[in-house]
């Protein structure tokens, strides 16, 4: 994959860390933009475009990098569901009991308030930093997974759990593990196909499909249109499905040439692709340094809601790296407890 300065190794799929970094770009927008709640009508225009597919778009991207469960034996899953225990609730709980004092201190100004009845709730997936609701169904999503799926009912599971995710967003219910888990052997599925490129000779997965991605983008602006004004929320899964195709477009775009070649990373590709790489350290910070911010800024200060949300999201996006770069992933039992990693 990609090489010389900034490259990686080349049993990564380069396109697919970009993506992540494309991922974790809209999540911190679409929560910048939330923090001060301001309800003009081009900010609803813009959250409608974020949320019609972002959330898909991770769980496909986590479902990409765990297509090994199809193939693995009993005693491997096991081992499987450990790992992801220890990678997504060991930061889930700990995020979650550091943050009940801040979350209870700063209710008032909070988006969501919270109170201390509700710290039980932490067991059924509700945190009080709301945005790691991601870790908890994640985790249970994955071990469904390793519990029902392999290589033979693949496909089976995969066509179900479409029509019931197709119900669940049809019935407005907010029931995220079925809704989500389609979209997860989604991306177990195009993990699949990428495969069958390379073995095919074939670097770039994404290659002479520019008029489906034309396609994609016509028929996503339509349906986000269509779901601004009806609110009929079946339709995010044509926009979900879209923009997930969008996304690994522009990915592969911008780490292969038109003719299918791995090309030079530009500046576009690198930040990505280092957002990417980060992506989990940003996800489990951006929160805190969001509330932060807004304090001082929004609360404190009165800034103007413009300059106000472009800081709080710099911010949230930019200072996780460092401080997990040179803090946490230096002290070994914050790297276990924020990170999840040994």
């Amino acid at each position: 994959m990609m090489s010389g300065k900034g490259g990686i190794k080349k049993n990564r799929y380069t396109e697919i860390d970009i993506a992540r970094g494309i991922g974790i770009f809209f999540v911190v927008l679409g929560h910048s933009i939330k923090q001060t709640q301001i309800q003009a009508a081009w900010i609803r225009i813009l959250t409608y475009i974020i949320y019609s597919f972002h959330m898909p778009l991770f769980f496909c991207l986590s479902g990409f990098v765990s297509a090994k469960i199809l193939r693995m034996h009993k005693h491997e899953r096991i081992q499987y569901v450990s790992s992801r225990a220890r990678r997504l609730l060991i930061p889930y709980f700990t995020i979650g009991l550091i943050y009940i004092p801040v979350k209870l201190k700063l209710s008032e100004a909070a988006v969501k308030p919270f109170a201390v009845s509700d710290i039980w709730k932490l067991l059924i997936g509700q945190n009080p930093d709301v945005s790691l609701w991601f870790l908890y169904i994640l985790f249970l999503i994955e071990l469904i997974c390793a519990a029902l799926v392999n290589t033979y009912n693949f496909r089976s599971i995969w066509y179900g759990s479409f029509f019931l995710s197709v119900a669940i967003y049809w019935l407005n219910l907010d029931i995220r593990t079925p809704k989500y888990l389609f979209f997860f052997l989604m991306g177990i599925w195009v993990r699949l196909k990428f495969e069958d490129c390379r073995e095919a000779g074939y670097e770039d997965a994404m290659d002479g499909q520019d008029l489906l991605a034309f396609l994609a983008f016509v028929t996503d602006i339509i349906a986000i249109v269509f779901l601004y004004r009806t609110t009929i929320t079946v339709t995010m899964v044509l926009t979900s499905l879209c923009g997930i195709y969008l996304v690994l477009w522009v990915s592969s775009r911008l780490v292969y040439n038109i003719d299918g070649e791995e090309k030079e990373p530009g500046k576009a590709a690198r930040i990505l692709l280092l957002l990417g790489l980060f992506s989990m350290d940003i996800y489990i910070l951006h929160e805190p340094i969001m509330t932060a911010v807004k304090l001082l800024l929004w609360n404190r200060l009165g800034w103007n809601y413009i300059l106000c949300t472009f800081v709080i999201f710099v911010c949230a996006l930019c200072l996780p790296i460092p401080i997990s770069k040179w803090v946490i992933r230096k002290i070994k039992p914050l790297r276990i407890l924020l990170l999840g990693e040994r």
